[in-house]
C-alpha cells in the first residue's frame, strides 16, 4: 500500500514538472490590450504565446464578442518581434499618458517589458501595435479559426 501511494505521488510530481516545463516554453510573447473609453471603443485583447497559439477575447464594440483561440505562424511571430527589436521597444518608456480623460488604453506587451499608450505615444508603437492587430486579423482568414466556450 505503501509503495502505491509512494508511486502515485512521484508520478503526480513529475506530471507537474512536465507541465511546468511546458508552460515555460510557451510563455506569452505578445499582449495586446485595449480599453473602453466614454463612446464605443473597441474593447478587447490579444494574447500570442511562444509556440504560436493566440487567444483573443472581445468585450465591447467589435464584431466578435468572447474568447477565440487562433494560430500564428513563427514568421508572423517573429515579424512582430523583429518589429519591436527595430524600434527599441524595450527602451521605450514605460507609459505615455496626459491629464486627458475619454480615451482608451492601450497596454502593449513584449516578453516581460509592457507599456501603457494611453496618449502622446511615438508613431512607431502605434505602428506596432497596428502590426498586432493585422496579425491576428490576417491569422483568422485561416480555417483554423476557432471559437471556444472560455
Amino acid at each position: 500500500m505503501a509503495k502505491n501511494i509512494l508511486l502515485i505521488l512521484s508520478l503526480l510530481l513529475s506530471c507537474n514538472i512536465i507541465k511546468n516545463d511546458i508552460e515555460k516554453k510557451n510563455k506569452s510573447v505578445i499582449f495586446l490590450k485595449r480599453t473602453q473609453c466614454f463612446g464605443t471603443c473597441p474593447v478587447y485583447e490579444i494574447e500570442v504565446f511562444s509556440n504560436g497559439n493566440g487567444i483573443y477575447t472581445g468585450y465591447k464594440f467589435v464584431k466578435e464578442i468572447g474568447v477565440r483561440e487562433f494560430k500564428l505562424s513563427t514568421l508572423q511571430i517573429e515579424k512582430i518581434l523583429d518589429y519591436a527589436k527595430k524600434i527599441d521597444f524595450k527602451n521605450l518608456k514605460s507609459e505615455y499618458s496626459a491629464a486627458i480623460s475619454d480615451l482608451p488604453k492601450t497596454y502593449i506587451r513584449i516578453n516581460e517589458k509592457e507599456i501603457l499608450d494611453y496618449v502622446g505615444a511615438p508613431i512607431k508603437l502605434r505602428k506596432l501595435e497596428e502590426l498586432i492587430d493585422s496579425t491576428y486579423l490576417e491569422s483568422i482568414s485561416d480555417s483554423s479559426f476557432q471559437k471556444t466556450n472560455k
